[in-house]
């Protein structure tokens, strides 16, 4: 009698056992799955935003730091724009003493510029800002001898033997507005008015006596942050000064 009563005991163990290991039905695993889906979808998102949000801080950093550079570059050898004949009485000719710049663009600029020129020791450096194809290049050519003759100072043609320096300031540089802005004494308001490709005549050139610099970068993909704008003007204070070195 004992021993049938501990076998029907041991029998109602083993069925609730059995009972409470059915396992996991199906509708229960999918809710899972879909769980699980949704918590990865999220997290994938959260990671794909911190990654982006990275990826425009750097872009936006780099965009701010080539204007600021490319402008201080420019704007501190504009303001050295110089005559030949206000570093040296040596050149007699008009060309010497009519206009401190070569050419002037919507996006390009070239001038005579007193800068790493201790004592005239040098001579004047050729300067010149372009943007080609949104590259911003800086080219500053010296002269052959930094004694002038009467006819002023002369710069070698490219090629061999002759060292032109060119350096990239920035890539990426916009150019649907004007990268320099041209004024003269008589109205610091309004810009002399150019077209794309159209250079300023000698006349305006004698005439220019500030100019605006207006970098715009964009770094084109990547997070597509906004462009870092940058604009200054620049006077032109050699331009009205005599700053011979050579003597009183």
């Amino acid at each position: 009698m004992m021993r049938a009563r501990s076998s029907s005991r041991l029998r109602l163990r083993l069925d609730r056992m059995r009972g409470q290991d059915d396992g996991v039905t199906m509708p229960e695993l999918l809710v899972s799955i879909m769980v699980l889906a949704l918590l990865m979808a999220c997290v994938v998102m959260m990671v794909t935003a911190g990654q982006r949000i990275s990826l425009g801080t750097k872009e936006r950093l780099d965009q701010t730091n080539a204007a600021t550079i490319s402008m201080e570059r420019i704007s501190r050898n504009l303001r050295t724009a110089v005559l030949q004949s206000q570093l040296t009485s040596s050149c007699t000719l008009s060309s010497c003493t009519d206009s401190a710049f070569l050419k002037g663009t919507r996006t390009s600029v070239q001038f005579y510029a007193d800068v790493d020129n201790p004592k005239n020791a040098v001579g004047p450096s050729r300067v010149t800002y372009d943007v080609t194809n949104g590259v911003l290049s800086e080219t500053v050519q010296k002269p052959d001898s930094p004694t002038p003759d009467a006819s002023g100072y002369h710069y070698c043609t490219s090629g061999v033997g002759c060292v032109i320096r060119t350096t990239i300031l920035a890539r990426n540089v916009v150019t649907t507005s004007a990268v320099f802005s041209y004024y003269t004494a008589s109205d610091a308001v309004n810009a002399i008015s150019l077209a794309s490709g159209i250079e300023l005549t000698s006349a305006q050139l004698k005439s220019v006596d500030s100019i605006d610099v207006y970098i715009q970068i964009q770094v084109v993909g990547g997070a597509n942050v906004a462009g870092s704008s940058m604009i200054q003007r620049v006077a032109l204070p050699n331009a009205d000064s005599v700053v011979r070195t050579t003597g009183t």
